[in-house]
């Protein structure tokens, strides 16, 4: 049988990192959006799946509605007025990959705005194509020991669990 130096010791680093990496939050931004006399601003935002969108009210009676020419999609609709001055919603994984038009109802042929919802990154993709496949796994081996992006567990080097991440997010 082949035996590793210290691999109890390696071992126990790795449960360590991973219980540490599970008790992290996730790190999920707030994106503001201001309503300003009959706009948005900023007009189109770009987000994560899990990020919040917050619309602040500075004026006038509006409202924050999903869709586009005037017909509402049903995902979020709110009022910006005196009594709700602000209106905030979490974006759900459904979304992720597409545009979400939205509007304000009575001002919606010129009130209107977007929220870009980007792919989640996958990790082990190194050449960027949506899946993790032979090309990715040739890139990892080929920076072996070695620091960089191909080091997925941010431990500094490229080694055998930054492979068994890149394992686990197999797609092709």
């Amino acid at each position: 049988m082949l035996s590793l130096p210290n691999t109890g010791v390696h071992m126990r680093r790795l449960a360590s990192c991973l219980v540490l990496l599970a008790a992290c939050p996730a790190f999920a931004a707030e994106v503001v959006i201001q309503q300003v006399n009959l706009s948005f601003t900023p007009s189109s935002v770009t987000v994560n799946v899990g990020d919040t969108v917050k619309w602040v009210r500075t004026g006038g009676s509006h409202t924050v509605t999903s869709g586009s020419s005037c017909t509402a999609s049903g995902l979020f609709s709110a009022p910006l007025n005196s009594t709700s001055t602000s209106f905030t919603w979490v974006v759900p994984a459904s979304t992720a990959g597409t545009t979400v038009p939205f509007f304000c109802s009575p001002h919606c042929s010129v009130m209107t705005g977007t929220i870009i919802v980007r792919l989640p990154a996958i990790p082990g993709d190194f050449d960027g194509n949506g899946v993790v496949s032979g090309a990715d796994l040739g890139t990892l081996l080929g920076a072996w020991n070695q620091p960089g992006s191909t080091d997925l567990n941010g431990d500094g080097t490229t080694n055998g669990p930054d492979l068994g991440i890149l394992l686990g997010n197999w797609t092709t």
